[in-house]
Order: structure tokens, then C-alpha cells, then sequence
């Protein structure tokens, strides 16, 4: 999905960079319960056409009762956390649920507190792949159209107006948001991507993919909620943290954010599956070069 703005001024005439973009900060949040009443207006109109659409059983006490956490207000806290931002190129909003209040237009009330005028780019519906398929978007982005700097948000919440999962691998557990600054000071950061695998064939593949990305076997992996820890990986065991359930869009990001490779250590490697759609998502994160 792309939200409309102008691109950059002189977007498309600078020559596009070689070196890629290099993952510079990233910040982590779980938040507790939200303040903002669900039953507005707005969503009032929205909830019962919506779920009659998809087939599923509105609970409509919860338009009067639930409270939450917005994209918009997590968003506003990390970018807080992360302080003064010089201007962004592109923002990256990645999501599997939906925003607590859905009629809101994140990525635009959040790109207000930036300087600049970002090119806006969401990617929804694709599970625990969506941020992975987010870095990927960033990396192309700016080696195409030359962007310096990126920012990539991805948002977790759980509180919506009929029944959601509480496990599984698309279960919630809780609302988290995470916050990557990607900039042109290397290229740090590589992203494959397999879609429509079957459960008996991610080990084999996996295994593949994290040789290549990964031929000395030195990295910190951070494995999460869809990777069996029946299969086995060619990586020292002790070297794979497992990222926790519940937050299908944070979770591996927030295991990178606490742990971001420092200049001088060793890269980390983020693995994850989506079973409902078969995809299977790896991301080779390193030091990014010193300043």
C-alpha cells in the first residue's frame, strides 16, 4: 500500500547510491494499556461494515468499553526517544493488525513531526513477513532513487472489536512498536525472502539461506515465534535467541533493536516463517560503519 506524497525534490534526477543503507539506530517499546476510547464516531461507522464484510462477529460491547494504544501514539513515542531527526527521505510503516483507531492516517500525522516531506510507503497483510518485506523496501528505495536516510516503524496491538488469536503464530499478546533509522553510511543490512513453503520445507531452505548470508556461522541469530526449534540450523546453538510470541510484527525487530550490532562485534541474523502464507523471511544486520 502507498500513501500519497511528493517525493523528495530532485528525487528522481539523483544518481542512485552504491552502498546501500546501513541500519544506524533502532529503538524497542511494549506498551501497557491504552487511553484512547475505541468508540468513537468514526469507528462506529467503520467496525460493523467492515467485520459484515469479512464474516466476522462484531462484539459490539467493545465499542463502548476498550481502550488502546494508536500507530500514531506508539509511533510518537519512539520518535521522541530517538530525539531531533534531520530530514527523512522515506518512512516505512510495516503492520500485521490493524490500528486501533483504523479511520486514522498514521504515517501522515507521524511524518508531520519530521523535517521534510518523506515519501510514505505502508506494507499490511502479510503477517510476520511485513517487516522484513518493509527493510527490503527501504534498501530498493533508496538504491533506486538515491534517499539518504529512512525511517521504518512497525506496530503490534491487540485490542479490536471482535475475536483475535492469542496464539499461535499470529496470536497477540500486547501493542509494541519499533523504529529503525536506516542512512547511507554503508550497507549493512540484506534481506532474501522465500514465499510458499510448506512447514517441511523451511529447514533445508532456511539452513541455505543463512549459509549465505551467514558462511562463517559467527552471528547472533534471533529466531522467531514461527521457527520450530526442532529444526535444525547450521549456527551454534548458543548463539539463537528466540524472540517472544504475541507480537508478530515487533517481535524479531525488537530483538535486534536490544541488541544492535556495535562497531568492532558480530552481526546479527533475523530468521522468521509465516505458516499461514508460507513465507519465510532472513536479515543479515552488521556493525554499521563508525561515524
Amino acid at each position: 500500500m502507498s500513501l500519497a506524497a511528493a517525493p523528495p525534490a530532485g528525487a528522481g534526477t539523483r544518481p542512485a547510491p552504491r552502498t546501500g543503507l546501513a541500519v544506524t539506530k533502532a529503538v524497542h517499546r511494549t506498551f501497557g494499556r491504552g487511553t484512547t476510547a475505541l468508540g468513537q464516531d468514526a469507528e462506529r461507522r467503520f467496525f460493523p461494515s467492515h467485520t459484515g464484510h469479512a464474516g466476522v462477529a462484531l462484539r459490539e460491547e467493545l465499542l463502548d468499553t476498550a481502550v488502546g494504544n494508536t500507530f500514531e501514539h506508539m509511533g510518537a513515542e519512539l520518535l521522541a526517544e530517538l530525539g531531533e531527526q534531520p530530514e527523512t527521505d522515506l518512512v516505512v510503516l510495516a503492520y500485521s493488525t490493524p490500528d486501533f483507531l483504523p479511520t486514522l492516517l498514521t504515517a501522515p500525522t507521524l511524518t508531520e513531526r519530521l523535517p521534510g516531506r518523506p515519501l510514505l510507503l505502508g506494507v499490511a497483510d502479510q503477517g510476520p513477513s511485513a517487516p522484513f518485506s518493509a527493510l527490503a523496501l527501504a534498501r530498493n528505495y533508496a538504491r533506486r532513487h538515491g534517499f539518504r536516510r529512512v525511517l521504518v516503524l512497525a506496530f503490534d496491538q491487540h485490542v479490536m472489536p471482535y475475536d483475535v488469536p492469542g496464539s499461535g503464530p499470529r496470536g497477540l499478546a500486547g501493542d509494541g512498536a519499533v523504529a529503525l533509522v536506516l542512512e547511507a553510511s554503508g550497507d549493512n543490512c540484506r534481506v532474501r525472502q522465500i514465499c510458499g513453503l510448506s512447514p517441511q520445507e523451511v529447514p533445508e531452505r532456511l539452513a541455505a539461506l543463512i549459509r549465505e548470508l551467514d558462511p562463517e556461522g559467527t552471528a547472533e541469530v534471533a529466531a522467531g515465534p514461527g521457527i520450530d526449534p526442532a529444526w535444525k540450523l547450521p549456527v551454534a546453538a548458543a548463539s539463537v535467541r528466540r524472540a517472544p510470541e504475541g507480537y508478530p510484527c515487533t517481535s524479531v525487530l525488537g530483538a535486534l533493536a536490544e541488541r544492535l550490532p556495535a562497531a568492532g562485534g558480530g552481526a546479527a541474523l533475523l530468521v522468521e516463517y509465516d505458516p499461514v502464507l508460507g513465507d519465510l523471511s532472513v536479515c543479515r544486520v552488521d556493525p554499521a560503519a563508525a561515524a
